[in-house]
C-alpha cells in the first residue's frame, strides 16, 4: 500500500508544477509579508481578557497562527500545541494525548486550563479534555495563544500552571465555501465542508467534518509492551492487537448580527461524535468499541458605549454523554455558564476590566454490570461556582505600567479561594521597542468529582480505589516571574521568560497494601518546587523566516514518594520554524520539536519515564487557479519510523504508535 501511495504522491506533485506557468496568487496578507513591528502589534487576550500587544503582556504567551496552523499540514489540536513553548504533548496510541503547560499532564489531570474562545474545555467528570471530541476544526482556527504560568487571576480555578485558549475565525472572515481533505499513506482521511456567507449586518458559517484515523498496527506499528509481565495470566493475555482507530464526526455554526456599530450579537452551536476503539486500563480490556458525544453551544452580545468602555454578556452550555467501555458503562455531565465583563477607564492613568460568572454542572454516571471499573459513590452530583474578577492597568508613567489582577470564586463542594497576579512592565526606551517585566502570581486547582467521589476496582478486587475519609482541599501554588521581549533589530524579536513557582497540597493518591491487595485513596500529599524558563527567537528576511525556542522546565516534588499522578514537564525542550518562498511562489516549511524523557509520579505507574521525543515534518504548498486551490504535501515525523510506548497512569500495558507518515492536503475555496 505504501508504494501505491508513493507513486499517487510523485503523480500529483508533478502534476501541480505544470500549473505553475497558469497561477496566479492571490494578495493575501501573510506572516511572511509582516515587519517584526507588525509581528509584536498581533493582538493577544489571554492575558487579561483584554486585547493586548506582546511587550504589554503581564505573563508570556505563545502563539501560533492560522497561517503557521495551515503550512505544517497538522489536523490535530495537541500535535499543534508541541509546536508553542513550554508545551508538554504526549501521543499515548493514535487518538489519545496528554497535553499540560510546563508539566504536570495526564488524562486526569486539569491544571492546565482549557478555552475555546475564552469558555471552558475541561471535562468536569474527568478533568483534562479529550481532544478528539471538541467540536473545533483547524481550517476554522484563527489562532491558538497558550499562557504560560498561573492564570487564575482572571480565569479561576485549574488555571494551575497555564492556560491554552483556541479562538475561532468570526463568521465575516470565512465567507464562501471550502473544501479541505487530508489523506495519509496509512490510510487515514481527514475532511472538511465549510459555507459562509455575510451580508449587511448578518454574517454565519457552518462547518462540517468526519475523521477516520486507523489503529496503529494498521499503519506498521502497534507492538504491545506488558509492563508488569507477572500480571499477564491474571489479565487473560500478554499481547493485544491496537485498538486506537476512531471514526470523528464534527459540526461547528456561527452566526453573527451586528445590530449597529455599537452592538454585536453572536450564536453559536458545535457538536462531535465520536466512535473509538478502547484501551486497557487496570488489566481490563473489554474489547468493545467506545462511543462519546459532546455539544457546546453560546450565545454573546458585545457592546460599546463609548471609545474607551466595553463590555459583553453570554452564556455558554457543555453537554456531553460518554461510554468509554474499559473505564465506566457510562457517564454524562451538562453545565450551564453565565458571565458578564465591563472594560472602562478610571481617570487618565487607570483602565480598569470587572467581571465574574455563574456556573452550574450536572454529572452522572453508571457502573459496568461486569463489576469492573470506575463507578461514583452516589448516582449524580450537581456542582456550582461564583466567581468576580477585577484587572487595574495602572499606566504609572510612559515607560512604567503596573497591571493588577485579583479574583475571588466560590465553590459550593470546596469553599473559597483566590487568585491574583501584579506585574510591572518597564520600556527602556521612548520607542517601546525593549520591555522588561517582573510580577507575582497566585492560582489554586480545585478536587473535581474523580478526586472527591471516584470508586474502581479491578482484576477481582487487586487493585482498588476507595473512598477518603476526610476532605480534599485546593491545590495552591504561587509563582515569581521576570522576563524581557524586544526588537533587537529591523529583523530579529527576541523573549526571555523565567520563573520559580511553590506548589502546595498536591492531590495525589495514597496507598495502602493488605497482601496482594492494594487500596488507593485520593488526598492532598505535600508540595513541590517548579522553576526554568525559555528563549524566543525570530529572524526575517526577504523570502524566509526562522523562529527558534528552548525551554528549561523543572520540577521536584517534596517527596520522591508522592504519587501526584502526572507527568512531570520535560526538562529540555527545543523548537524551530523555518519558512521559505522558493520561485514561483512554492512555500517550504520545516517544523523541529526535541523533548527530553518526562517523568511520571505515580506508584502504580509500569514505567517511570516517556523515550526521548526528536519530531521533524517537512511541507511543501503551492497556490493555484488564482489562489483558490492549495496543494500540500509533506512527510510527517521524519526521523522516527515507529515512537516507543507511553504509559498512562493506571494503565499496565501500551504500545508503540507508527511514526514517519507521507500526507497531503488539497484546500479549494469557491
Amino acid at each position: 500500500m505504501k508504494y501505491g501511495f508513493y507513486t499517487l504522491f510523485v503523480l500529483i506533485w508533478l502534476h501541480g508544477l505544470s500549473f505553475i506557468t497558469l497561477a496566479e496568487v492571490k494578495d493575501e496578507p501573510s506572516l511572511l509579508d509582516m515587519s517584526i513591528e507588525e509581528l509584536m502589534e498581533v493582538p493577544i487576550v489571554s492575558a487579561s481578557r483584554s486585547e493586548q500587544t506582546s511587550s504589554e503582556l503581564s505573563v508570556p504567551v505563545g502563539v501560533l497562527t492560522a497561517e503557521e496552523i495551515r503550512n505544517s499540514g497538522l489536523t490535530t489540536i495537541p500535535e499543534l500545541l508541541a509546536l508553542i513553548p513550554g508545551v508538554d504533548v504526549r501521543r499515548l496510541d493514535r487518538t489519545r494525548y496528554i497535553v499540560g503547560v510546563r508539566g504536570m499532564l495526564g488524562t486526569y489531570s486539569d491544571r492546565t486550563l482549557v478555552l475555546i474562545n475564552g469558555r471552558s474545555a475541561l471535562n468536569p467528570a474527568w478533568g483534562a479534555p479529550d481532544w478528539q471530541t471538541l467540536p473545533v476544526m483547524v481550517a476554522d482556527i484563527e489562532r491558538i495563544e497558550v499562557v504560560r504560568g498561573p492564570g487564575g487571576a482572571v480565569w479561576g480555578a485549574n488555571a494551575f500552571t497555564g492556560v491554552i485558549n483556541i479562538i475561532t475565525k468570526k463568521p465575516e472572515d470565512t465567507t464562501g465555501g471550502l473544501v479541505s481533505s487530508t489523506f495519509t499513506e496509512f490510510g487515514d482521511g481527514y475532511t472538511q465542508l465549510r459555507y459562509g456567507e455575510s451580508e449587511e449586518a448578518l454574517s454565519w458559517r457552518v462547518s462540517a467534518g468526519y475523521e477516520d484515523i486507523k489503529n496503529s498496527d494498521h499503519a506498521g506499528a502497534g507492538k504491545t509492551v506488558s509492563a508488569f509481565p507477572t500480571l499477564d495470566p491474571l489479565m487473560g493475555f500478554s499481547t493485544f492487537e491496537a485498538r486506537d482507530f476512531a471514526r470523528v464526526f464534527r459540526l461547528d455554526s456561527e452566526l453573527a448580527y451586528q445590530q449597529n456599530e455599537d452592538t454585536r450579537l453572536n450564536f453559536g452551536v458545535g457538536h462531535t461524535s465520536l466512535e473509538r476503539g478502547d484501551r486497557e486500563l487496570s488489566g481490563q480490556l473489554p474489547n468493545e468499541n467506545g462511543l462519546a458525544s459532546m455539544t457546546r453551544i453560546f450565545g454573546r452580545i458585545d457592546r460599546s458605549f463609548d471609545p474607551d468602555t466595553s463590555g459583553y454578556l453570554q452564556w455558554f452550555g457543555n453537554y456531553s454523554v460518554v461510554h468509554p467501555t474499559e473505564t465506566i458503562e457510562r457517564y454524562g455531565f451538562y453545565e450551564n455558564d453565565l458571565e458578564g465583563q465591563l472594560q472602562f477607564p478610571a481617570g487618565e492613568a487607570h483602565q480598569l476590566t470587572v467581571g465574574g460568572n455563574l456556573r452550574w454542572t450536572h454529572i452522572s454516571g453508571e457502573r459496568n454490570d461486569a463489576g469492573y471499573g470506575v463507578y461514583y459513590a452516589e448516582g449524580g452530583y450537581d456542582e456550582y461556582w461564583a466567581g468576580i474578577y477585577l484587572v487595574d492597568r495602572y499606566k504609572m508613567s510612559e515607560r512604567f505600567t503596573l497591571e493588577s489582577q485579583g479574583r475571588l470564586d466560590r465553590y459550593n463542594k470546596s469553599g473559597t479561594d483566590w487568585s491574583m497576579r501584579i506585574a510591572g512592565l518597564y520600556a527602556l526606551d521612548d520607542e517601546k521597542n525593549h520591555v522588561v517585566r517582573a510580577g507575582v502570581a497566585r492560582s489554586f486547582r480545585t478536587p473535581g468529582v474523580m478526586l472527591r467521589e471516584l470508586r474502581m476496582t479491578s482484576l477481582g478486587g487487586l487493585f482498588n480505589v476507595i473512598q477518603n475519609a476526610g476532605e480534599v482541599d485546593n491545590e495552591s501554588t504561587y509563582a515569581l516571574e521576570a522576563g524581557y521581549v524586544g526588537k533587537l533589530s529591523n529583523r530579529v524579536m527576541v523573549r526571555i521568560d523565567s520563573y520559580y513557582q511553590r506548589m502546595e497540597h498536591l492531590l495525589g493518591s495514597v496507598n495502602q497494601m493488605a497482601g496482594p491487595v492494594t487500596n488507593s485513596f485520593f488526598d492532598n500529599l505535600d508540595g513541590a518546587n517548579a522553576y526554568g524558563g525559555e528563549f524566543e527567537l525570530s529572524y526575517k528576511k526577504g523570502r524566509y523566516n526562522l523562529s527558534s525556542w528552548y525551554a528549561y522546565n523543572e520540577l521536584v516534588t517534596d517527596k520522591n514518594d508522592d504519587a501526584v499522578r502526572a507527568y512531570f514537564p520535560a526538562r529540555h525542550k527545543v523548537g524551530a520554524r523555518y519558512n521559505y518562498r522558493l520561485q514561483n511562489d512554492w512555500l517550504f516549511q520545516a517544523n523541529y520539536t526535541y523533548n527530553d524523557k518526562i517523568h511520571i509520579n505515580a506508584s502504580n505507574s509500569p514505567s517511570d519515564e516517556t523515550p526521548v521525543s526528536h519530531r521533524l515534518d517537512l511541507t511543501f504548498s503551492r497556490k493555484l487557479f488564482e489562489g483558490n486551490t492549495e496543494i500540500l504535501f509533506g512527510v510527517a515525523d521524519v526521523l522516527n519510523e515507529t515512537n516507543g510506548p507511553v504509559y498512562d497512569v493506571s494503565y499496565f500495558t501500551s504500545y508503540e504508535t507508527p511514526g514517519r507518515m507521507f500526507f497531503m492536503n488539497i484546500i479549494h475555496r469557491f
